[in-house]
């Protein structure tokens, strides 16, 4: 770490001192270095809830311009499957969305909870940094900044996942012929709604970790054994 050399630094009443968005940047992507096997441990779990919610997200698109081309022999094989043509167009089973929900709460604990265990390990880091005058507002910054990058990578991985695993099922299921009619604008939505619904998530788990590092106090953490 090497929070000491950063500059340009902002003096402010009490040895304070405010560190620029870029330098946070920095420290944050060091940081993901130092831990990356847990920071890979986290992004696994991000990339797993949301490449079933772009998988489920994207085979409903597909289903539904599927549906609508109206093709005896392709409404034949969704009936076989017991599709119903007219519900299945409309919108997703209610069971369908107690799985995605299901998957994105489990993330959400995930995610909290490694990043929990990261303020643990980090703990004469923090007390470092705020010795050196950081505030609090700039701990939390960093812990969100974190949450960011890893949730909007993993998202985007687990988006590409999901929608190649509808795209390959599709394929098996009704033949390459099927992905001619793919509907592209459909499985962007998809993909781009799965990595902003990851990383928000990703944000949201990492609020109260950061509460947790921004309220230690200095000296309480330079003397804690981790």
């Amino acid at each position: 770490m090497t929070v000491s050399q950063a500059a340009p630094l902002t003096a402010v009443p009490g040895r304070q001192r405010i560190l620029p968005w870029g330098r946070a940047v920095d420290i944050a992507v060091q940081g993901l270095r130092v831990r990356m096997g847990r920071s890979l441990i986290t992004a696994g779990s991000i990339i797993l809830a949301t490449a079933f919610l772009a998988f489920t997200l994207g085979t409903h698109e597909l289903l539904k311009a599927l549906i609508a081309l109206n093709d005896q022999n392709i409404n034949f094989l969704l009936q076989r499957r017991g599709i119903d043509l007219e519900d299945a167009g409309v919108g997703l089973a209610a069971r369908e969305i107690w799985l995605v929900a299901t998957s994105m709460v489990v993330c959400l604990v995930g995610v909290t909870n490694a990043l929990a265990m990261s303020v643990s390990e980090r703990i004469k880091e923090i007390g470092t940094m705020k010795c050196l005058g950081a505030l609090d507002s700039f701990v939390v910054r960093l812990f969100l900044i974190e949450a960011i990058l890893v949730g909007s990578a993993s998202s985007a991985a687990g988006a590409v996942v999901g929608v190649l695993s509808c795209l390959g099922m599709t394929a098996g299921l009704y033949g390459a012929g099927a992905l001619r009619h793919v509907p592209g604008s459909g499985l962007g939505a998809a993909a781009g709604g799965t990595v902003l619904i990851g990383t928000v998530l990703s944000v949201i788990a990492a609020i109260y970790p950061s509460l947790i590092a921004a309220r230690m106090q200095p000296v309480e953490a330079m003397r804690k054994e981790v």
